[in-house]
């Protein structure tokens, strides 16, 4: 085919046609198939705004957590017991290893 254009014939006309045909509806079918699985810049922002404000609210709505000065207490008793545990089977493992 020549690049003039008054040189094509009926049928090289609709078999280009007919090629932009389906080249477009492919390119529909992605368009489509895209739309499904990604959000428009707008929706994207909408939901950043919606996020960024849902965590301010969190945040000033978090209160501090108030712990049992018997919970305190307990914590460092148990670390006591597993310190000495742990001494206890240092002592025992230097013994037998000797």
């Amino acid at each position: 085919m020549s690049e003039d254009s008054e040189s094509y014939s009926q049928a090289e006309i609709v078999r280009l046609l007919k090629g932009l045909s389906d080249d477009l509806r492919d390119l529909r079918g992605e368009v489509h198939a895209l739309g499904t699985t990604f959000v428009t810049r707008a929706e994207l922002a909408a939901w950043q705004t919606s996020y960024d404000r849902e965590v301010k609210e969190l945040k000033e709505n978090a209160k501090p957590v108030k712990v049992s000065g018997w919970t305190v207490a307990g914590f460092f008793v148990a670390a006591l017991v597993g310190l000495g545990s742990l001494l206890g089977l240092a002592i025992t493992l230097i013994t037998v290893l000797k």
